[in-house]
């Protein structure tokens, strides 16, 4: 069985491939993944195939995934700060509740050590009296709370199909260039 993930690990990690995978319920891959693959077992791969990187621009970034989805933004921003690439950058998290979050203290370590750099997670189903303090809401409506104005912005996508499109369709709304958008867009 092939399947196509995101690499998360930074380019200057010739030793390693590093993959963020979510357990996708009856998955065959995930499945095997979890409960089957073990440390040290040999498992093949081909790739990369992709074309999702930064570009070579001083834009200011607005990065947004969901799920799985932080691969490649993971990625991004950690060789952004080994290359010492200051650009102002953004990254909105959408997941549904609480328990959807992961990597969060890493991306607030990211925060502490890079001035440039902005975590926002956001949830949209999380229960009203359950204590969070964070942004709540669509990850759309959120962005757009941050950046009514994208012009003069880049934006790095990864997620869904259904999340790909209404963040193009926003961003877009709020000004900026359609040619400014990169996205992997899952199948």
């Amino acid at each position: 069985v092939m399947r196509a993930y995101s690499i998360s690990s930074v380019p200057s990690d010739t030793h390693a491939v590093e993959l963020i995978v979510r357990l996708v319920p009856d998955g065959i891959c995930t499945t095997w993944v979890f409960e089957h693959l073990k440390a040290g077992d040999p498992v093949n791969l081909s790739g990369p195939y992709g074309f999702f990187h930064l570009a070579d621009t001083q834009a200011p970034i607005i990065c947004i995934a969901g799920g799985s989805g932080m691969a490649p933004i993971w990625s991004i921003v950690r060789d952004m700060k080994e290359k010492g690439i200051a650009r102002p950058t953004t990254y909105f998290f959408g997941a549904l509740t609480r328990r959807d979050l992961f990597f969060m203290d890493e991306f607030k370590k990211l925060e502490q050590e890079c001035p440039w750099f902005k975590f926002v997670p956001a949830l949209s189903k999380e229960p009203e009296d359950s204590g969070w303090t964070g942004e709540r809401g669509l990850i759309t409506a959120v962005v757009s709370r941050h950046f009514p104005d994208t012009s003069q912005h880049e934006a790095y996508l990864c997620g869904s199909p259904g999340m790909i499109d209404a963040s193009i369709k926003t961003l877009v709304q709020n000004g900026m260039p359609e040619a400014n958008v990169f996205y992997d867009k899952f199948s």
